[in-house]
């Protein structure tokens, strides 16, 4: 069974901020590596003017410290299409793949982020709530950290939660290897 893993780069750190890119990763925690990925670079303009996102001028002031590769991944126009179509992509990507969990760093911001997104279109979440995992927790019970993934953050989302998803694999295979979880079949 395979899972999501979703992470996001944003303009904000409340639910209704604008969303500057969006990776998710489908992967199996009992597994090794990264099955499909998915990158979207929603339009920024959209999510203000029509849904009335938020910008918060310390994240705003916070990017601009950060490299230029970092700040035009992020703010750049590239490959940018609408909020809506974005939204749907993910949705649909989502539904496809969905017969697992869906995960973040973190448990109240990139899931609850994207949740709220869905609902400026009427929208519900393609998962379940009880479906939601929190990657820190793991990571911490088992004594792994976002170091042992590999590259370091880039702030490029797809590579963030590609990452993220690795180290819940080896949170995973030390659980397996002490016999409190089942090893893949």
């Amino acid at each position: 069974m395979a899972d999501i893993m979703i992470d996001i780069e944003s303009l904000d750190t409340g639910p209704d901020c604008v969303i500057l890119t969006i990776g998710a990763v489908l992967f199996d925690p009992k597994g090794v590596g990264i099955i499909d990925r998915l990158e979207l670079r929603p339009t920024i303009e959209e999510q203000t003017d029509e849904f009335n996102r938020t910008i918060n001028p310390d994240t705003l002031r916070w990017w601009g410290e950060q490299s230029e590769a970092a700040q035009e991944e992020a703010l750049g126009d590239r490959d940018r299409v609408s909020f809506k179509e974005c939204m749907d992509t993910l949705y649909k990507w989502c539904w496809k793949y969905n017969n697992g969990k869906v995960w973040s760093n973190g448990a109240s911001f990139d899931i609850v982020v994207m949740e709220s997104a869905w609902r400026n279109f009427g929208q519900l979440p393609p998962w379940n709530f009880w479906n939601i995992r929190d990657t820190r927790t793991i990571y911490d019970i088992c004594g792994v950290s976002l170091k042992d993934g590999g590259h370091s953050t880039s702030h490029k989302a797809v590579e963030d939660a590609e990452r993220q998803a690795i180290v819940v694999q080896k949170a995973y295979n030390k659980l397996i290897k002490i016999g409190l979880v089942e090893p893949k079949r």
